[in-house]
């Protein structure tokens, strides 16, 4: 039986309707429904029948299905993410978090006008000489998301969130290596992102502060596949591993690597949806207490 198998079809990822119920948190039944109902998705075949699903149709499931858990119909969830399922997704509810920091309003100035200068200024006198888990909390992380919504707004294009997130990935990785490595008898951990996710900041600042307070991190960026995560887990054996979850979309890929890696190691879980995925410990939205937090319990 194919039931709860993924299995390449035509040389695409695709899964059946036991998977995909299960990396989406759909129960069977109401995918079927929301397929016949509301032609959320339109399965493939295989070739003895079977209903398959890629992972455009996981995608769509699981926004569909965040946005019933938000509140709304089920009718209005399927209108939204079947005219455009990126545009339904920028309507999840998003943590704020709090900030009195002029240098948020400051770097979505820098996005809008595309002020190099003022941005070099800007990210030179962050996240150096000051307290990290204060930076990160406090600034990186209410920019990043007031960024977002200014991009949602219109106020800043594409290319000017590119902009300043490019020197954000740079600034990070650059504080990042200057740090002192960890003593080699510290405890390791594995941090990155799932298959197809791609937004980095917040795991990448989570392990600059890791790293900072002593914690060996072996840092493996985003987009890393389901096997390349199992193999250097089982290489490495770390005291623990951290995936995020920055956007709904992320939820199936990590929902499956959560669940290959916890027999392996310790999986702990950030990001905007972390409490769309069942199993591994929360870290909660604070990446910088996160990671402090971390840190003294794994050196104690």
């Amino acid at each position: 039986m194919l039931v709860g198998a993924r299995v390449a079809i035509y040389g695409e990822q695709v899964y059946t309707v036991g998977r995909t119920a299960e990396l989406t948190g759909v129960p069977t039944g109401t995918l079927r429904k929301w397929e016949q109902r509301y032609g959320v998705v339109v399965p493939q075949r295989s070739p003895g029948n079977y209903r398959l699903y890629d992972d455009d149709a996981v995608r769509r499931l699981s926004v569909m299905r965040t946005l019933v858990d938000a509140g709304w119909t089920a009718q209005e969830a399927a209108r939204h993410v079947t005219e455009d399922v990126a545009a339904a997704e920028a309507e999840l509810p998003r943590p704020e978090v709090a900030t009195l920091d002029s240098r948020v309003e400051e770097l979505v100035a820098c996005a809008a006008d595309f002020d190099v200068p003022r941005l070099e200024r800007l990210l030179a006198q962050s996240l150096v000489d000051r307290d990290l888990v204060t930076e990160v909390d406090e600034w990186l992380l209410p920019a990043l998301v007031r960024l977002g919504k200014a991009w949602q707004r219109g106020e800043v294009s594409v290319a000017g969130e590119h902009f300043v997130t490019g020197a954000l990935h740079r600034r990070l990785g650059w504080v990042f290596q200057s740090l002192p490595g960890a003593d080699p008898a510290a405890p390791r951990v594995v941090v990155g992102l799932a298959r197809g996710s791609r937004h980095e900041l917040g795991v990448l600042a989570f392990a600059l502060v890791l790293r900072s307070r002593g914690v060996g991190v072996t840092y493996l960026g985003g987009d890393l596949p389901l096997e390349a995560w199992v193999a250097t887990v089982e290489l490495l054996a770390p005291a623990a591993v951290v995936l995020a979850a920055p956007t709904v979309e992320d939820l199936p890929a990590v929902r499956e690597a959560a669940a290959a890696l916890a027999p392996l190691a310790p999986v702990l879980l950030g990001g905007a949806h972390q409490d769309g995925v069942d199993g591994p410990e929360r870290l909660g939205h604070l990446a910088g207490a996160a990671a402090a937090d971390l840190a003294s319990r794994l050196l104690a």
